[in-house]
């Protein structure tokens, strides 16, 4: 949404009242938006500049909108300019979307030309000889040479008056009432309806933002349970094998080492039956037997944990299928609570970042992970990382894990004093420290954890390299579920 000429030039005529007064602070509060602080005759007043694409608008503002994290280049250049200095004029041109405002200064005049013409809008400050001295934005203009040090050229207006020759119905008007209220009641009607614009844009982004990791999370967790139902369907196999392994028990001695098949006689309802049976010609006949009731209990005992874990899983997707439908239909306050439920469930939006605007600004020696529970996960990202992450980051009661006996990254977990981590967390670390070793990609690996302050530098050792003390060994079986979920949700880690 912007500003047809008609509406500009009733708001230039409702601003002229701020004529006369002197600029006392400027904010560019977003690339080619800026707000100017005025103090004259009748108080204070806030001006508001948007040359934004679908957002350029002008009007007097009654608050100062929220600054970025990095100031806006041209935000210096503005202060520089204009602050101290008296607006003595404030013009619309003529049946077109620009604006002028003029600036006496002791050093001469200045002029801030508001360009709002949609997609290609943009703000200039030009000298008294005509020069362009800064522009809010890159010139999008591909007709005019408009860059700093060039003449300043205006836009050919357009044919229509700025307004396609459209006859539209005036969207801003003082209402009778208001006019002895409110000092700027144009004005006040475009900022509402922007703020109402703004939201619903919020809106809208904050809802997608959630809805595509939690949908990425309900597809990860049908995929999770596709797998579960296969190791499930094993079960029945292993039940073959119980069975070759009570008849091998009962015939040891017509079992010779060296044979690579045997053949015995099985008696079932129906009568006796010969059956044959694989086995390893290394082997005895005992170990024979013991390795097929190995491979029984190793599959029922991973059956009744995938049973257990489906039960999770089928949870989690009930969760975050509830969850997609709380998203569609929430409000904007709302959605910070739904974000942390997301994150609880493992499916929260990547963090945003602010971009680095110092190329020489080092990164943190870690990556940061939550646990299931919240807890914060940090990994070193490499040797030497290793090494200030440990030595210098961990705290002494913090949890220090690693893949047991093999190259691979140091893993935090922040513990409070005295706390030990719950077994979500445990987990989660622990998956961690396998998927940045050699380890990664191994269906099971050992990792080795301790207390950070049982980790000592291996003496004349390399980058990394420790020893350690008071450790436990936890053998880890891969869940992707659980490192698919992690490597999702990384947060940006604390400088």
């Amino acid at each position: 949404m912007s500003l047809t000429a008609r509406e500009i030039a009733a708001v230039t005529a409702e601003l002229a009242q701020v004529v006369g007064a002197r600029v006392t602070a400027a904010w560019a509060h977003a690339e080619r938006a800026a707000t100017l602080e005025l103090y004259g005759p009748r108080g204070e007043a806030l001006l508001l500049l948007s040359a934004e694409p679908d957002a350029t608008r002008l009007h007097a503002a009654r608050r100062r909108p929220p600054q970025p994290a990095s100031p806006f280049p041209f935000q210096v250049v503005l202060r520089r300019e204009v602050v101290g200095a008296r607006l003595s004029g404030l013009s619309a041109a003529a049946g077109d979307r620009v604006v002028v405002l003029r600036f006496e200064r002791p050093a001469g005049e200045v002029l801030l030309v508001a360009e709002l013409t949609g997609r290609h809008g943009n703000l200039f400050l030009v000298g008294s000889d005509g020069i362009i001295r800064a522009s809010a934005g890159q010139n999008l203009s591909q007709r005019r040479r408009l860059v700093s040090g060039q003449p300043y050229v205006p836009p050919v207006p357009t044919a229509g008056g700025g307004d396609e020759g459209e006859v539209r119905p005036q969207r801003f008007t003082a209402p009778p009432a208001a006019s002895g209220e409110e000092r700027f009641p144009i004005s006040a009607a475009i900022e509402a309806a922007y703020a109402a614009l703004d939201e619903a844009r919020s809106l809208a982004e904050g809802r997608r933002r959630l809805r595509e990791p939690v949908r990425a999370g309900r597809a990860r967790a049908a995929r999770a349970l596709a797998k579960l139902a296969e190791e499930v369907a094993r079960v029945p196999a292993a039940e073959e094998d119980r069975r070759r392994a009570d008849l091998l028990k009962v015939n040891l001695r017509l079992v010779r080492r060296g044979a690579r098949e045997v053949a015995l006689t099985e008696w079932t309802e129906e009568g006796a039956r010969e059956v044959r049976i694989a086995v390893d010609p290394a082997l005895t006949p005992l170990a024979n037997m013991e390795r097929y009731y190995r491979r029984y209990r190793r599959i029922v005992d991973s059956a009744a944990r995938v049973t257990a874990r489906a039960a999770e899983v089928r949870a989690l997707e009930a969760a975050l299928a509830q969850l997609l439908l709380d998203v569609e239909a929430a409000p904007l306050e709302a959605l910070p609570r739904l974000e942390r439920e997301a994150r609880r469930l493992g499916a929260g939006p990547r963090p945003v970042r602010e971009a680095r605007h110092k190329r020489d600004e080092p990164l943190p020696p870690y990556r940061s992970f939550r646990s299931l529970t919240g807890a914060e996960i940090l990994v070193g990202r490499g040797a030497a990382q290793n090494d200030a992450l440990t030595h210098k980051v961990a705290r002494g009661n913090d949890l220090w894990l690693h893949a047991r006996g093999l190259p691979g990254a140091h893993v935090v977990v922040r513990l409070e004093k005295g706390k030990a981590p719950d077994q979500d967390t445990l987990l989660d670390a622990a998956h961690l420290a396998v998927h940045f070793s050699d380890a990664r990609g191994a269906p099971q690996a050992d990792v080795a954890y301790t207390r950070a302050k049982y980790v000592r530098k291996a003496k004349g050792g390399a980058p990394g390299a420790v020893t350690y003390s008071q450790e436990r060994v936890l053998l880890l079986r891969h869940e992707p579920p659980r490192i698919e979920r992690l490597l999702a949700a990384e947060d940006e880690p604390a400088s």
